[in-house]
């Protein structure tokens, strides 16, 4: 069976987003710039259970019911999982830390700083600390050595270094990487690899002899290539490449010139064209990797959208995906059984990739792709009598429970958060609004949605009572309220995506009304009378005000 795509799900706002599975696979996890980790039951789970762990998380680690998140506060934290109970602090930063991992037993945690500090800490006892300094400029990423005598780190100095965790010194250093003065700026994030303790290496040892049977490979992406250098000895073993990174695409008319940020301004058509291209070849670079728990495949994610998988025994590139949007990839993680890939990109958003890697005779020249999807000229071309929605959503689609209803077939349309659309208020567009605001819903509305879980969510310019059930939508977007015994939250939807991706804000002052243009969401709440208003390019960025009766 080939490997299969599955849809992307919006996890987290616009940055950084890390993800693992649990111990036991059971469950996919992840953190956003949104400073929440979620737990997934399935990619298809409606209802994430959610940790805040401070204003933005920038990584998190987990293993054996502990979990361990870099914060914005400077702080290395632990909380206990599932539960979510904060278990203390286990270090400080003068600045945030940017990644986190455990060793293998997960008895330590490894932390490295934008303060250009690594530090190892004692789980049992946070007081055990070692701290090893060298790098010139903030730590991108680290990894343990899987016998916990080594610790590997990259930094925005361009180096990257091994460090011996018994002695606290530098055991040798790779200038690899390009400079930069801070993670914001730098090309790849660099998440190193070690290679686990049942990988085997059988091709690799034929050519090197038996000697070198116990030590295991150190995979560092670089560029287009990963790196991989035996351990001990610290020699360039060798790259593992494919023409699936490497290969520069031409300029492509469907990706227009005004889509890409860095060629605002530029007035002339050939040379936006020609900026493309140059674009194109830049972002060809390697910017994750991840070993399976057999050790015999590793994984690549590039920085547009990219992700390929090797055979360590042949070399061969078995698996290519491309991310359906082409945004960077910042997160892998295999099941811990093998056979499944998470993913996550700079958007938030979270993919699965199954069937990996568990074909008997996988052809080196597959390439997975992701469900057909149709464009919005496809809207006016297709046939009068074909039903463009439907057609989207027949087939197994493991990310989609919407259930058919004869009677209203917008009941079959998905929101964000993957909750079906729930029937209810139908707003028309006003003379007065000048962005097409949420109007008044119409009265007549089946009074059984009322016995429904959606708490109200009203329309600015109405003032009736009690708030009516459902969704509001204009002519921008979509905006809907919720309230069970898990969340209280607000999704709200874009029509066009270009705009800006699909949101989900906590509703902690219950708001009960709404409005939405393409630069703000407004939300007020009738029990405080105070109005919240978040950009649509930045949700921390917010004010309120109080209403004189």
């Amino acid at each position: 069976m080939p490997s299969s795509l599955k849809p992307m799900r919006y996890g987290h706002t616009e940055g950084r987003t890390d993800v693992c599975f649990d111990d036991t696979g059971s469950c996919i996890v992840t953190c956003g710039s949104d400073g929440d980790v979620r737990i997934w039951e399935s990619l298809d789970d409606d209802d994430p259970k959610s940790i805040n762990v401070g204003e933005k998380a920038y990584s998190f680690a987990l293993k054996n019911g502990k979990l361990i998140t870099a914060v914005s506060n400077n702080t290395v934290q632990i909380h206990t999982f599932p539960e979510g109970v904060p278990d203390g602090i286990l270090t400080r930063f003068t600045m945030n830390a940017n990644h986190v991992v455990f060793n293998v037993d997960g008895s330590k945690v490894a932390a490295g700083s934008s303060d250009f500090m690594v530090k190892i800490v004692e789980i049992a006892d946070s007081s055990q600390q070692k701290t090893f300094r060298g790098h010139d400029a903030p730590v991108l990423s680290v990894s343990f050595d899987p016998k916990d005598t080594f610790l590997a780190s990259a930094s925005c100095d361009g180096s990257v270094r091994v460090w011996k965790i018994s002695e606290q010194t530098c055991e040798t250093s790779w200038p690899l990487l390009k400079k930069c003065n801070d993670v914001v700026n730098a090309k790849s994030i660099c998440r190193l690899s070690w290679q686990p303790k049942t990988g085997k290496v059988t091709h690799l040892l034929s050519l090197l002899g038996s000697s070198l049977s116990g030590q295991k490979l150190l995979a560092i992406p670089v560029e287009k290539v990963i790196k991989l250098y035996r351990r001990e000895t610290w020699h360039h073993q060798l790259d593992l490449t494919d023409d699936f990174i490497t290969q520069v695409s031409k300029f492509n008319p469907v990706v227009q010139p005004s889509d890409v940020s860095l060629l605002r301004g530029v007035n002339d058509s050939i040379m936006k064209q020609i900026a493309c291209e140059i674009l194109l070849f830049i972002e060809m670079t390697l910017n994750v990797v991840a070993w399976s728990p057999c050790g015999q495949y590793v994984a690549g994610g590039s920085i547009d959208g990219r992700i390929a998988i090797w055979n360590m025994d042949t070399q061969e590139c078995l698996e290519r995906v491309k991310h359906e949007k082409g945004y960077t990839i910042c997160g892998l993680a295999w099941h811990p059984k093998g056979g499944q890939i998470a993913y996550t990109d700079m958007e938030g958003n979270l993919g699965l990739i199954e069937n990996v890697c568990d074909v008997e005779e996988k052809k080196s020249n597959h390439t997975a792709s992701a469900p057909a999807t149709k464009d919005y000229d496809d809207l006016f071309d297709e046939d009068d009598n074909e039903d463009f929605l439907n057609g989207d959503l027949t087939g197994d689609d493991w990310g989609s429970k919407a259930v058919r209803n004869d009677e209203d077939e917008d009941d079959d349309l998905m929101m964000a958060s993957g909750r079906p659309r729930n029937k209810g208020a139908i707003i028309e567009d006003d003379e007065n609004s000048l962005d097409g605001g949420l109007l008044k819903a119409n009265s007549a509305l089946d009074k059984e949605d009322d016995e429904e879980s959606l708490a109200p969510i009203q329309p600015l310019s109405s003032t009736q009572r009690p708030f009516y059930d459902g969704p509001v939508w204009n002519s921008v977007g979509i905006i809907r309220c919720y309230n069970d015994e898990q969340d209280n939250a607000i999704d709200i939807e874009f029509h066009d995506t270009a705009i800006h991706h699909a949101m989900h804000l906590p509703n902690s002052l219950n708001h009960t009304m709404a409005d939405l243009s393409s630069e703000a969401i407004l939300l007020a709440c009738d029990s405080t009378e105070e109005l919240a208003r978040y950009t649509s390019f930045s949700n921390t960025s917010e004010w309120s005000t109080t209403w004189k009766k």
